[in-house]
């Protein structure tokens, strides 16, 4: 009998909420310059999701009076963990929320929200609705859909980076509470961490779903998706330079920091996105140990090529 992944599975979504008034500029950019599929609009909130992704959304916009990171989904096993790590959590005392199936989110199941070290909110769940692939369950096409061509057009939701005042207590949290594993740290001359990698699912980009950056509390630093490869991501840098799409102050580039292609742009919102391919392989099992990179290489593991302005990318977006 083979076993079964407990705990988390995957991250499931990000949710924005976004100063846009009937999400016209977040629809026009995510769905038209990006290539996102819109699967649910209702007064105030757009759903979105990747082409290669069955489930309903991987991206929930709602219309806000600030921009804001509201939370990121990850989905469990099946409703047994979903239980458990909540229960896990109201035993450290950390103050958990449940919410009924499909309460504020159409399409989800049942789920629990709660903060982490650093603010950010997290949201569990264990079911989702399945649309189906864009290209169909049956012999799928992988082709990009002609109407998203000429589009960056990604493929998956890859992870999420935030920003959080002790880098240490955050990764201490999401070890011992939700079972993470750290891919790679970039530790200060003290041996402190001052970003990690974090991982709970072998995956052939980047070895993350949360990417820990230092800044102020609950702030998104990006938000990444997955390309199939380096020469899909400079063909999407044109498509967004035509675009008029701000991009990062370097790249598209080779990232030592998770072995990744990348390139990082920002939403007419100043929303950091970045789209990546290749990546480290991580293997969730006990011997598993991280990459280290120390602050005085810190440039060398951000770009393999560029100069990075080190201030201006650490620094939050919204």
């Amino acid at each position: 009998m083979a076993l079964k992944h407990k705990g988390i599975t995957r991250i499931g979504f990000v949710r924005l909420a976004l100063n846009d008034a009937g999400l016209r500029a977040a629809k026009k950019f995510y769905a038209d310059t990006l290539g996102m599929i819109v699967t649910a609009t209702a007064p105030g909130q757009v759903q979105l999701r990747c082409w290669h992704e069955p489930y309903n959304f991987s991206v929930v916009i709602d219309e806000s009076d600030a921009h804001r990171l509201s939370e990121i989904g990850f989905q469990v096993r099946d409703e047994e963990d979903l239980d458990n790590i909540a229960e896990r959590l109201a035993r450290g005392s950390i103050e958990i929320m449940w919410h009924d199936a499909s309460s504020d989110l159409p399409g989800l199941g049942r789920s629990v929200s709660f903060a982490i070290p650093g603010g950010h909110r997290i949201r569990l769940f264990a079911d989702m609705a399945l649309l189906g692939y864009e290209t169909g369950f049956e012999a799928p096409d992988w082709v990009t859909p002609k109407r998203i061509r000429g589009t960056p057009a990604p493929q998956f939701l890859n992870h999420v980076g935030i920003c959080v005042p002790d880098p240490r207590e955050t990764i201490a949290f999401l070890k011992q509470y939700l079972g993470f594993f750290t891919s790679e740290l970039i530790e200060d001359e003290s041996g402190d961490p001052v970003s990690a990698l974090m991982f709970r699912m072998t995956k052939n980009v980047g070895g993350q779903e949360l990417a820990i950056f230092p800044g102020d509390a609950g702030k998104l630093h990006h938000i990444a998706f997955t390309k199939d490869d380096s020469s899909d991501i400079l063909l999407d840098g044109q498509y967004l330079r035509n675009d008029g799409v701000k991009l990062d102050s370097f790249g598209p580039t080779r990232q030592p920091y998770g072995n990744t292609f990348s390139l990082h742009f920002f939403d007419p919102f100043g929303v950091r996105l970045e789209l990546c391919s290749g990546g480290r392989l991580a293997e969730p099992h006990p011997g598993f140990r991280p990459v280290v990179w120390s602050e005085s290489n810190i440039r060398a593991a951000l770009s393999y090529y560029d100069e990075v302005e080190i201030d201006s990318f650490l620094a939050h977006a919204i």
